[in-house]
């Protein structure tokens, strides 16, 4: 019966996990010639926001990424003509001082590099949704599909009232300062559609789920086998919380049905991209998003 759980648990982490946005995206395509691959973000916190700049290599290379050195980047928030210089810190990654988004302002990421003696320009649009106020509080629950109950996950189940609109989420965790979502498949995302306003894990959603048996929803799983993933009473979680644009969304769906060998998912595939510029020549994303913080001591674990 557990084997029968974690298979289920398996099909249920493609679905609703993905990693994290402090990595460095490196892209992989169909064999050719390499491209440009630039992927990074500004959001509406303060801190040194990041753009990488790589070129891209086969999908079962091994050889070590290229970056790309000495690029002039900057973002323009398009509604002030405001302009954020970004600064090579080492080979590939640029960074701008520390600044901050506004909600409902776009951003326009330029690029402006040579590689292999040609010179380029690349750029890309994003613009920053709204996200919720605030994540009022966290329970922790067992892991449950339909009437199996797993000992050994626990599921993390945040409470928040969502947005009337129809917007995407993207979540990361960390225990005791340690980042859970230290990959893009560990980075849990959501899109609840015709249920956007209903308060997430509240009575509403309760009474639509609660034949399935797995009420509260839980957005991030953890195996309670693995040191790193063991939760005790006392451990800090922290969340962080962001709306995310419809086409990142989709950046990251295709993402994480190329990772992996998964027969459910086909092979792996050219990842979809907002980067703009020469034909062909370029892939990655660049985004814009808001964000919440939230932390929370845990004083109840199930059994406990």
């Amino acid at each position: 019966m557990k084997k029968q759980i974690q298979i289920l648990f398996s099909l249920s982490m493609i679905l609703v996990a993905l990693g994290s946005c402090e990595e460095d995206i490196i892209i992989d395509t169909e064999s050719g010639t390499p491209k440009v691959g630039i992927y990074g973000s500004i959001t509406t916190e303060r801190k040194h926001h990041r753009i990488t700049i790589s070129r891209t290599s086969d999908f079962y290379s091994d050889k070590e990424i290229e970056m790309i050195s000495d690029a002039e980047v900057f973002i323009v928030d398009k509604n002030t003509s405001d302009t954020f210089r970004l600064t090579e810190r080492t080979s590939g990654i640029y960074e701008t001082d520390s600044v901050a988004g506004v909600i409902n302002h776009s951003y326009r990421l330029e690029a402006n590099l040579t590689d292999h003696g040609e010179k380029m320009h690349f750029y890309a649009e994003s613009t920053i949704d709204s996200c919720p106020r605030q994540i009022d509080s966290v329970q922790i629950h067992k892991y449950t599909m339909f009437d199996e109950v797993s000992d050994d996950i626990y599921k993390v189940c945040p409470f928040f009232q969502t947005l009337e609109k129809n917007i995407y989420y993207m979540f990361d965790l960390s225990i005791n300062d340690i980042n859970i979502s230290d990959t893009l498949f560990r980075k849990a995302r959501l899109h609840l559609g015709a249920m956007s306003g209903l308060y997430y894990n509240g009575e509403e959603m309760s009474m639509i789920y609660q034949e399935l048996n797995v009420y509260p929803h839980g957005l991030f799983y953890l195996d309670q086998t693995l040191t790193r993933e063991k939760l005790h009473i006392g451990d800090v979680v922290h969340i962080t919380m962001y709306g995310i644009p419809k086409g990142y969304a989709n950046y990251l769906d295709d993402i994480t049905n190329s990772i992996g060998s998964n027969p459910l998912m086909g092979s792996p595939a050219n990842v979809r991209t907002n980067i703009m510029g020469k034909e062909k020549e370029a892939v990655g994303y660049f985004y814009a998003a808001s964000c919440i913080h939230f932390r929370q001591k845990i004083s109840k674990l199930p059994g406990e």
